[in-house]
């Protein structure tokens, strides 16, 4: 099954952002389709595709042990080799994938005491899925990038977010490529990657004050610099 309706053994994910493009969801059934083939340069790029979000996905969510998170990250692309043909695009396969690292994640956590921050992104992820879903009204809280403090949930919101929306992040904030930089870059025109950073800008806010709000915290007093 896919992702609305779970995969066997419960490691499905939850329904995927309902405007999934059909561009993403083209690309993620042509690779199914080839590693169904036994296509083994296909298994590399789905790989290769996905590694990165996906551990980044899982560190968060293990308490930032980097052991654990690769091995789960190991189990997680076992899983869904064996699983690929229940993947039928409803979601993206980024979405897929971490739906079934979550179970993957639930297994790891019996054999340790979690902590707070895990607590935090289990209880939230039903509504990130959620507000992922809605990203019209938030804007990001700028502050938050440039408080020390806050950096472990920053950290947590962008492992939450689909990959093109933390790629555009941290080509904005982290290495400070310009609108046009970031265009050249990914072959998008200036307009369809400001398109995709203002996405990307209310899809953190929202996150991030989710993830904020259940671990405590709060919007400073104040202007900060």
């Amino acid at each position: 099954m896919a992702a609305a309706r779970g995969t066997k053994g419960g490691d499905g994910p939850r329904p995927e952002v309902s405007s999934l493009s059909a561009t993403v969801q083209a690309a993620d059934l042509e690779l199914r389709d080839r590693v169904a083939a036994g296509d083994r340069q296909a298994a590399t790029d789905l790989f290769r595709r996905h590694l990165d979000g996906l551990f980044e996905f899982v560190y968060w969510r293990v308490g930032r042990d980097r052991a654990t998170a690769e091995d789960v990250v190991q189990d997680t692309f076992l899983v869904a080799l064996q699983r690929l043909d229940s993947f039928d695009g409803r979601s993206s396969l980024h979405t897929w994938l971490c739906g079934i690292a979550k179970n993957r994640i639930r297994m790891a956590r019996r054999k340790r005491r979690p902590a707070s921050l895990e607590d935090v992104l289990e209880g939230a992820d039903p509504e990130i899925f959620d507000v992922l879903a809605e990203l019209e009204s938030a804007e990001l809280p700028e502050w938050a990038l440039e408080r020390e403090e806050t950096r472990a949930l920053v950290g947590a919101t962008l492992s939450s977010l689909p990959p093109d929306y933390r790629d555009a992040l941290l080509q904005k904030y982290v290495e400070g490529l310009s609108v046009n930089e970031m265009a050249a870059r990914s072959g998008r025109s200036p307009k369809a990657t400001e398109s995709r950073l203002t996405r990307a800008r209310v899809a953190f806010g929202k996150v991030f004050s989710l993830l904020n709000g259940r671990a405590g915290g709060g919007q400073p007093e104040g202007d900060l610099p």
